[in-house]
């Protein structure tokens, strides 16, 4: 089971903490003036919105993976998302 923030301690040598936070919202946009994809989104336990400005190829795996995949986790240590864990199905063989 995925709780909606867990934190990681990395190697000692390293000495960072990782916390994964819940995707509780996001927005897709697009400047027509200036020809700019942003991906707005807001973290669970936060109140303040953040935004990127994704290349075009990016911002197309972005969109497709924040509507299609859920949920959605932000790593705060590394800067990236993550789906939540889903389970590999088994191959069922047909006669």
């Amino acid at each position: 089971m995925w709780l909606a923030t867990q934190i990681l301690k990395m190697p000692e040598d390293q000495g960072e903490t990782m916390a994964w936070k819940r995707v509780m919202s996001y927005m897709l946009g697009y400047n027509v003036k200036e020809k700019q994809f942003y991906l707005y989104y807001t973290l669970e336990g936060e109140s303040a919105t953040h935004q990127i400005s994704p290349t075009p190829q990016a911002f197309s795996a972005l969109a497709d993976m924040f509507r299609h995949e859920g949920p959605i986790n932000y790593n705060d240590a590394g800067d990236y998302f993550v789906t939540g864990s889903e389970p590999v199905e088994k191959v069922v063989k047909h006669p």
